[in-house]
């Protein structure tokens, strides 16, 4: 009937060639607008209901049995599409995302119920996909794929008997008929001879056309009928769809007599005769052909159907979810991600994909690193050119497995912005420069943003890449957030001006506490800033079309300034921002006026503000404000102490700190008895001790030049230095490889984390970090006593 319904018989069903006990591939696809139905009736519904009842009726168990099982996913991408599929979503995807493996299925593709005619068209329309005009080697491998054998090459044919699968096994019905298809695509395409169904046809079609010899058609169609009889037999004894002999022993015997043998013996040489003969010819025409292996077994992921071979070389890798692994990357070589929705783009990743999941399995956590590799790869907009790079350079695979599989933070960023993955050849120093952007307030704020993210990349990349000058890339995450502030305060402050007028005799400054003021920052750190303004008339008012106050003009200005930092836009969040370090802390105003700052600290301010002042650093702003800043902080660090009151004041903060703040696991070097932080406690507490009468200890410096300075000035014994030099070194690099790769609440870390970790520190084993680590503390919490003791007795 004239309906547009088409229904395709495949594999041996559209051949001719069903088993005793063979189910039934069919492929159901509906040409839209050609099946008369009645008003409001939705057509693809419809469709889709037709074909579940006709699969039930010919699957339903009843008293007298049923007729055929049937699989329907043959049809196109059968994860993500209905049962019926409209000929015209079908035609685009073959054309767009059709795979080799699917152009051999369509070898045998009959119509055999519904429209013919329509079926007929559909295959004519189908047929430059499957039959090509030129000549597709690339054709082979793929096809291959589908049943490879990662030992099948030429002179090995290790066949067995006992429990050999004759379909599937080495030298069974599967090889001949890829033996077949494949030559059918490579020259079908110009010789329409050879666009036969049936296999033995085929066979006897290509010795004639001289592709292969005659005595080569002859043996594999003898294997062809003899293998074709031991698996209509396999299925007669107890009619379920099998194709594996039985093991050893009596009911091998018994099945050795069934196919017409008196002794198990001769039927065992007669079978490995024909396996042997398959293995070799299948292995001749394949030996020139790419390994696409793991090295340890199968990896293959053709078709519809996970191969039980890959499944265990995938767990055997470490994937806990070897299934979820496998129909994903089907998924990608269904084309259904824009990255893989070329062929060329999934031929460059099938042969990739060894080395690939061999680099993801050795990530912390397999699974998850193959999960975040997904969604960086989903994120891609295109697949090419970076599998390419990754294929011809191995250093580019081993530095995105890293990422993916080491540095969380890293990963992250790299999903949001998969444009970063060009950065995986280029882990150079140099960020360059930011050149400011035309534009508003906004369009300079997504510049920085995309200035600061790639940079603290190529740091994050740094590290992975060479883990023993981890503590140096302090500098760069440092640059890259002074370099932001320097630029986003004047932008700031002339996008009030454009809107409420600036102030002529205005000034306003930004102050680095913290990490980013001692030039110490990691990929994680938050910025402590203060930001302080003055004005030669408080009382005065913007001169802009919507005037404002002084007061509510610098209020304005610098909320605009930390939302500049901290609001999210599509180029992500710049930095988070802790302000708590300004006069009165979260009581305060955003802003302090400069008298008020310089009032503060000779009055007020409490011995741990005048600590963290040491490493303070004014970043920018007029240079009269900046200067006067400066020595407002200088006079506050000079200023005479009591050496009693200054060490209880220390030794308190310190309790409250190690209460409050414990190790958060066990790299967290920076909390807890003799961590990062008793060092810096250390340092400010002598910095204030002696600042005074030895000024040159109170530069703003990191921590590690501190402690020298302080040796120089003999505040600090030899020995002590060392002890805390060492200690601050180490503490320093793990605290740059924990901010990329730990996340805060870890327990452990994992085995690749931990490499990195070793190499960092040049240690041999995790036994040996973690003595170092306990001797590190114990000494640092030693030093602190005896130093805290000399400062206490004054």
């Amino acid at each position: 009937p004239d309906n547009g319904l088409i229904v395709l018989a495949m594999g041996k069903h559209g051949g001719g060639e069903l088993n005793y006990s063979s189910d039934i591939d069919l492929v159901i696809f509906y040409t839209p607008n050609t099946l008369p139905l009645a008003a409001g009736q939705d057509e693809r519904k419809f469709h889709i209901t037709l074909v579940r009842d006709l699969v039930h009726v010919l699957q339903e168990q009843t008293a007298e049995g049923f007729v055929f099982r049937v699989d329907l996913r043959l049809r196109p991408d059968p994860g993500a599409t209905q049962v019926a599929v409209s000929v015209p979503a079908a035609l685009s995807y073959y054309e767009a995302s059709g795979q080799n493996w699917e152009r051999a299925v369509y070898i045998k593709a009959r119509p055999v119920a519904g429209d013919l005619a329509a079926g007929a068209g559909f295959l004519d329309a189908l047929s430059p996909f499957v039959w090509r005009r030129y000549f597709d080697f690339a054709a082979i491998e793929d096809v291959h794929a589908m049943k490879r054998q990662i030992h099948a090459v030429r002179g090995h044919a290790a066949a067995v008997t006992y429990g050999h699968d004759v379909k599937l096994g080495r030298g069974g019905i599967r090889e001949i008929e890829f033996f077949v298809q494949t030559q059918q695509l490579i020259a079908g395409g110009r010789d329409p001879a050879l666009r036969g169904r049936r296999t033995t046809d085929m066979l006897a079609a290509l010795a004639a056309a001289q592709w292969i010899s005659e005595e080569t058609a002859a043996e594999l169609t003898d294997s062809y009928h003899y293998l074709r009889r031991l698996e209509h037999r396999l299925q007669m004894r107890q009619d379920e769809q099998t194709h594996r002999l039985p093991p050893q022993g009596d009911d091998f015997t018994a099945f050795a007599r069934f196919a017409g043998h008196a002794a198990p013996a001769d039927f065992e040489a007669e079978l490995l005769a024909h396996l042997q003969g398959v293995s070799r010819e299948y292995g001749e025409l394949f030996e020139h052909s790419e390994t696409l292996s793991s090295g340890q077994g199968n990896l293959v992921f053709i078709g519809n159907e996970d191969d039980p071979e890959t499944l265990e070389t995938l767990t055997a890798m470490g994937f806990m979810r070897a299934g979820d692994v496998s129909a994903i990357i089907r998924g990608w070589h269904a084309g259904r991600l824009r990255a893989t929705q070329t062929a060329r783009a999934r031929e460059i990743l099938t042969k990739l994909m060894p080395d690939l999941l061999r680099a993801l399995s050795q990530g912390a956590d397999p699974d998850e690193s193959f999960m975040r590799f997904h969604n960086f790869l989903t994120a891609l907009p295109a697949g090419v050119q970076l599998f390419s790079m990754m294929r011809s350079n191995p250093q580019v695979l081993a530095m995105l497995a890293d990422v993916i599989g080491v540095a969380p933070q890293l990963s992250d960023r790299l999903t949001h912005k998969p444009q970063l993955a060009d950065l995986l050849l280029d882990t150079s120093t140099a960020s360059g420069d930011f050149t400011p952007q035309a534009g508003d307030f906004e369009s300079q704020l997504d510049a920085l943003r995309v200035f600061v993210h790639e940079g603290q990349f190529r740091a994050g990349l740094s590290i992975l890449a060479d883990p023993s000058a981890a503590a140096g890339q302090a500098a760069r995450f440092s640059h890259l957030a002074r370099t932001a502030i320097r630029h986003l305060l004047p932008a700031a402050l002339d996008d009030m001006a454009r809107a409420h007028g600036g102030l002529p005799d205005g000034r306003l400054a930004v102050g680095a506490m913290g990490k980013i003021g001692s030039g110490e920052m990691t990929r994680q750190s938050d910025l402590d800033l203060i930001l302080v303004c003055d004005a030669d008339d408080f009382a005065q008012t913007s001169g802009g079309g919507k005037p404002l106050p002084a007061d509510v003009w610098f209020g304005r200005a610098a909320r605009r300034f930390i939302g500049g930092l901290t609001a999210a836009t599509a180029e992500g969040v710049l930095y988070d921002v802790d302000t708590r370090l300004r006069p009165s802390g979260g009581a305060g105003p955003l802003v302090t006026k400069l008298s008020g700052f310089e009032s503060y600290q000779r009055e007020t301010a409490w011995t741990w503000e005048h600590m963290a002042l040491t490493q303070s650093h004014v970043l920018c702003g007029s240079e009269d404000l900046r200067a006067r800043i400066e020595a407002i902080i200088a006079e506050a660090l000079a200023r005479p102490r009591d050496m009693k009151e200054l060490s209880a004041d220390v030794a308190a903060m310190r309790e409250r700190m190690h209460a409050h703040r414990p190790t958060r696991h066990p790299w967290d070097v920076k909390n807890g008895i003799g961590g990062l932080r008793d060092i810096e406690f250390l340092a400010q507490t002598l910095q204030l001790a002696h600042g005074g009468a030895t000024p040159e200890i109170l530069h703003p410096r990191g921590l590690r030049e501190t402690l020298a300075a302080l040796h120089e000035a003999a505040f600090l014994k030899t020995d002590t230095f060392d002890t805390l030099d060492a200690a601050a070194r180490d503490f320093a690099a793990l605290r740059q490889i924990t901010g990329l790769c730990v996340a805060p609440d870890a327990a452990d870390v994992a085995d690749a984390t931990l490499r990195v970790m070793l190499e960092a520190l040049g240690l041999p084993d995790r036994a040996r970090l973690d003595r170092h680590l306990h001797d590190l503390r114990a000494g640092v919490a030693e030093r602190f006593a005896q130093v805290a003791a000399g400062i206490d007795g004054g």
